[in-house]
């Protein structure tokens, strides 16, 4: 390969759903883009991977809304340009006590984004297969529903794993294939992060996730996206757990809890621990009446997740390096925004605004309360 095939505009390093689309925008801008990922295409080791994903507007912190509109409009450009169907608004219900349901609801009207408030025997009688008595409130987000996330991932990975970056005016990536080098690095290495930038005052922890799919025994039509069957967010008080139709496979709803333990991704993954899968099965029968939660889960999967202390995402130039821009710590919440951030790391790239969004939340230096309350 000559010295030329070596050299480069920018490169990406990290090719999930973050690192390609922020390879795809800077490759539309005309910039000489290299996309480096460690693992094949399709591979299993990150958090991108899967047939689905829940998206919304719907958050707890209203500095989410403004990214979740623009990765709305991504998401159609996208669909338009591959000819194909990324996302399907069925709905997203997200079940909790009156209070933060209220405020939520709040926020969604703050935006001027469609939604709807339901209590106690009302989610029942609008969706038969829940049942959740008068102490539950839900707030229908009728912009929500499921991606698709396997369609969503277009861009061609490989297998060359980085190991090691030189900073400089020119930065250098070492890879197990060779030394490439580029005038801007994006780093969006997911649960790596820390490994390949380890002096980041922000600091990410992978964490390892159970993703389970239970078999639909009855009332089958309710477990149907196309049916208009919501994806779910549930917050019982004391766990968060989700529920996504059947996507991924057939007569299966992927039903799951919103927390993992923390691992070195570097090592080999051992199955996840009993405890995800029996709070999964023990809200199931008790609330989603027609899932065999019985015995195990008709199917195990996991996932990673990159966690920062305050679930907040790292979408900023690095404090050391100008020519290194980072995007990561998306803390299991990160997908439904990845065109947003691709195109936000593009701009940072090509010196450009982004004045339309505001990322001081998202700083890399920020300073974080170690008592704060993460939130979805």
């Amino acid at each position: 390969m000559s010295k030329a095939d070596r050299d480069f505009d920018a490169i990406v390093v990290g090719a999930g759903i973050m690192g390609s689309c922020a390879a795809y925008q800077l490759a539309k801008n005309g910039v000489k883009t290299l996309l480096v990922e460690q693992f094949s295409r399709g591979h299993s080791k990150g958090s991108s991977h899967g047939g689905s994903r829940i998206i919304r507007y719907a958050h707890t912190s209203p500095i989410y809304l403004p990214l979740a509109k623009d990765a709305y409009n991504e998401w159609d450009i996208l669909s338009a340009e591959s000819g194909k169907i990324l996302y399907r608004s069925c709905g997203m219900l997200w079940l909790a006590d009156r209070e933060s349901t209220l405020e939520r609801a709040r926020i969604l009207k703050l935006y001027a984004v469609e939604h709807e408030v339901l209590a106690g025997k009302h989610i029942n009688e609008r969706f038969p297969h829940l049942y959740y008595n008068e102490s539950w409130f839900a707030l229908l987000d009728k912009r929500g529903g499921v991606s698709y996330a396997d369609r969503c991932l277009e861009a061609a990975q490989f297998d060359e794993p980085v190991l090691n970056l030189v900073h400089g005016d020119v930065v250098q990536v070492v890879t197990s294939g060779g030394v490439y080098q580029a005038k801007h690095l994006i780093v969006t290495a997911g649960p790596w992060l820390n490994q390949l930038l380890p002096g980041l005052p922000v600091k990410t922890e992978a964490h390892h996730i159970g993703v389970n799919f239970w078999n639909v025994t009855g009332k089958h039509e309710c477990f149907k996206s196309e049916n208009d069957s919501p994806t779910l967010i549930i917050n019982d008080g004391v766990d968060e757990l989700f529920m996504i139709p059947n996507v991924d496979f057939d007569g299966k709803a992927k039903f799951g809890i919103h927390l993992g333990v923390p691992i070195d991704p570097s090592r080999p993954l051992q199955s996840p621990p009993q405890w995800m899968h029996s709070i999964s099965a023990k809200h199931i029968k008790e609330h989603i009446k027609d899932l065999d939660a019985s015995s195990v889960p008709a199917v195990r999967d996991t996932c990673l997740y990159t966690m920062t202390r305050d679930n907040d995402f790292i979408i900023d130039r690095h404090p050391d390096h100008p020519n290194v821009f980072i995007g990561g710590g998306f803390s299991g919440t990160g997908f439904k925004f990845g065109p947003t951030v691709g195109k936000i790391l593009c701009r940072m790239v090509l010196g450009l605004s982004n004045d339309n969004f505001n990322l001081t939340p998202f700083k890399a230096t920020r300073k974080i309360d170690p008592n704060v309350k993460a939130c979805l």
